[in-house]
């Protein structure tokens, strides 16, 4: 049975009295199936990106090298959402690992369109998906909040970070010490779905990446205005963690919110977007420390970034909405794409693909379709679109 907990009344780190107002209660959730049915997906794996869609509990597959869209149901209960949220493929072995988050019920009004994010009233879930089908084959329970979910680079482990500020939240207003508000990482068998690490390594870990090889996990932590290494090396999963700048918030209100790293293909230097501060950060790995003088300020949160060479860098950003070129050698924005809801309505993901093509992911309204769009990384501009599910968030591509 899982335990169930209040859900918050205010979007991230806001409203901790509220919280105070809230704790204490509990409850059971009826056993759930554990796989589900999928679906004919004929788009070649090859040729494939695949993508999460919070909010119609799907995983959309899209033909890069046409227009096809086939979207797939990962609705393991009708009575729940599962609200799948990022996912990891590994095109080898013909799985798909996906983190459901089971967010809280949304508030009629809110402030922020990432509100019920973080704020789960209930254990996540793991789940794997043949890519033939994308069916549900196999689940395994998480923490509350799963936030990021990340296959090393040898395909033998699955990280996830749990995004969990209800958690920070509930700690602050009871007055509890800050080692009580982390949050973990886990780490799993990816053969297997056996968990074989689990640490407690900040407050409200997010966006996760590994060195190309796999001894070193990099962590966002949203909550503690940290960026994390991990020693994957060590069953222990030792942590460091690296303030972003001299203004940290207290833990579960941050300043800066780290919010999802990116690294450099030199291996050399990590960059953190910010949601509060809208800004980019580097970190320099082997010297461990920020390098304040390559920070660069957006006018806009940064999301998900991904790099398309040694130092330029593209940041999707939300208010305003648009899609951002970085320089991190002279630490200069080199150029910006303003987008209105008609081309890509809140940008959440860039992310390149092995072939050197870029797609940025468009959750939209969080009521009707979002987009996926493939976009010119040297003109920023948009070469083509598809159609996806609701609310999209998470992309990753079968070649």
């Amino acid at each position: 049975m899982r335990r169930a907990r209040p859900p918050l009344t205010a979007p991230l780190y806001l409203a901790f009295a509220a919280v105070a107002l809230l704790s204490g209660l509990a409850g059971c959730r009826k056993a759930k199936a554990t796989a589900t049915p999928g679906a004919e997906v004929t788009i070649p794996t090859a040729r494939a990106a695949y993508v999460t869609n919070n909010g119609s509990d799907s995983v959309s597959v899209l033909d890069r090298d046409g227009t096809a869209v086939t979207t797939v149901a990962v609705d393991v209960d009708p009575e729940e959402k599962e609200a799948p949220h990022h996912l990891a493929v590994d095109p080898a072995a013909g799985f798909a690992f996906v983190a459901l988050s089971y967010p809280a019920p949304p508030k009629k009004k809110k402030n922020d369109p990432h509100g019920s994010h973080g704020n789960a009233e209930s254990h996540g879930q793991l789940a794997r998906l043949d890519l033939g089908r994308l069916a549900v084959r196999e689940l395994r329970e998480l923490d509350h909040n799963p936030g990021d979910i990340l296959l090393t680079h040898d395909r033998k482990r699955v990280l996830v970070t749990h995004f969990d500020m209800r958690r920070a939240m509930a700690v602050a207003a009871r007055g509890g010490t800050t080692g009580t508000m982390f949050a973990t990482l886990q780490v799993w068998d990816a053969a297997t779905l056996t968990l074989v690490g689990s640490r407690p390594v900040c407050v409200a870990p997010h966006g996760t990446l590994t060195t190309a090889d796999d001894r070193l996990a990099l962590v966002a932590c949203y909550g503690s205005d940290e960026l994390a290494l991990v020693d994957l090396t060590n069953p222990e999963l030792p942590t460091a963690r690296f303030p972003l700048g001299a203004s940290q918030g207290v833990p579960g209100a941050p300043t800066y919110g780290p919010y999802s790293v990116a690294l450099a293909p030199d291996g050399r230097r990590v960059v953190v977007a910010s949601l509060e501060a809208s800004d980019l950060r580097v970190f320099d790995l082997e010297t461990r420390r920020f390098l304040p003088e390559r920070t660069v300020f957006l006018r806009a949160r940064a999301f998900f970034p991904d790099f398309v060479d040694e130092a330029r860098v593209l940041v999707p950003t939300q208010g305003p909405d648009g899609l951002v070129r970085v320089n991190i050698d002279t630490g200069a924005v080199e150029a910006r794409a303003p987008w209105g809801a008609e081309e890509c309505r809140a940008p959440h993901a860039a992310r390149r693909a092995r072939d050197g093509r870029v797609y940025v992911v468009c959750e939209g309204d969080h009521v009707g379709p979002g987009r996926v769009l493939e976009v010119d990384p040297n003109t920023l501009g948009i070469v083509k679109s598809w159609t996806v599910g609701v609310y999209p968030d998470g992309i990753d591509f079968g070649g």
